[in-house]
């Protein structure tokens, strides 16, 4: 299984390609949750700079989730999407089955 979730992230990660047109900057705005590595949803008034934003295209505008360590080490690409994503499956907030990111900055 975890093999598969490798595969799977590893394929996704390839596919993710708008990330260059996108900045931290523009997507501020867009940020509609905050959590840390330990899973605990917080408020984007503690956001740090080093927090990585994990976004979705929905529609017409992007949808993104702040993701930082609370022991304020650097998480990759692939911790900080896989965080994201178990906050939001947690939330059932995917309709169907569960999208690797448009977005990771």
């Amino acid at each position: 299984m975890a093999d598969m979730k490798a595969n799977y992230l590893k394929l996704a990660r390839e596919h993710t390609q708008r990330s260059d047109i996108v900045t931290k900057d523009l997507a501020l705005p867009y940020v509609s949750f905050c959590v840390d590595d330990a899973m605990a949803e917080r408020s984007i008034d503690d956001m740090p700079s080093n927090a990585r934003l994990i976004g979705w295209q929905c529609g017409f505008e992007p949808m993104f989730v702040a993701v930082w360590s609370y022991l304020d080490v650097s998480l990759d690409d692939d911790d900080a999407a896989q965080i994201a994503i178990n906050m939001l499956e947690e939330r059932g907030w995917f309709s169907t089955e569960i999208s690797y990111p448009d977005y990771i900055l």
